[in-house]
């Protein structure tokens, strides 16, 4: 299934691939780091899915991920394949992986993707997320059908 994201998301995805280039490049600790900065909005839960992700992605492509200045409105080369990555639109770009991490990055993004759609719910105060806000959602679905027998799950601050 291929994601889209809204707007929003894809800033959040990008301010901290930039984040963590900084904190990397700092010798920061990188999850901390996030977690403050993504904290802000209410998903600092996303601080390890992030860091798993841009790890994998310098880690498989054998060369560091190049991220553009914080404040640049345009996206890097990696920037966009950082989302399409995370979109599933291009699969050819897995292809291009060290062998070794392909699958593990692959577990890596559906991961992503699965958290991104539980930390969304939970910012917006629901548990599933409505088509009308999301972070991101399935762009060929025309909506999202709740499931009866869902089990939600929540985490206690």
């Amino acid at each position: 299934m291929r994601f889209a994201f809204s707007p929003a998301a894809v800033w959040t995805i990008i301010d901290s691939a930039r984040n963590w280039r900084i904190a990397r490049d700092a010798g920061d600790q990188v999850q901390p780091s996030l977690y403050r900065r993504l904290e802000r909005f209410g998903v600092g839960l996303l601080a390890p899915v992030f860091d798993s992700v841009m790890t994998l992605f310098e880690a498989g492509f054998r060369r560091r991920f190049r991220a553009g200045n914080l404040l640049d409105i345009g996206l890097s080369h990696d920037e966009h394949h950082l989302l399409a990555l995370l979109e599933g639109a291009d699969a050819s770009v897995i292809e291009r992986f060290d062998p070794k991490l392909a699958s593990t990055m692959r577990i890596a993004l559906s991961s992503a993707r699965i958290m991104l759609l539980s930390v969304i719910g939970e910012v917006i105060g629901v548990p599933s997320a409505p088509v009308s806000a999301p972070l991101f959602f399935p762009a060929t679905a025309a909506q999202r059908v709740p499931l009866s027998n869902a089990i939600h799950v929540y985490f206690k601050q």
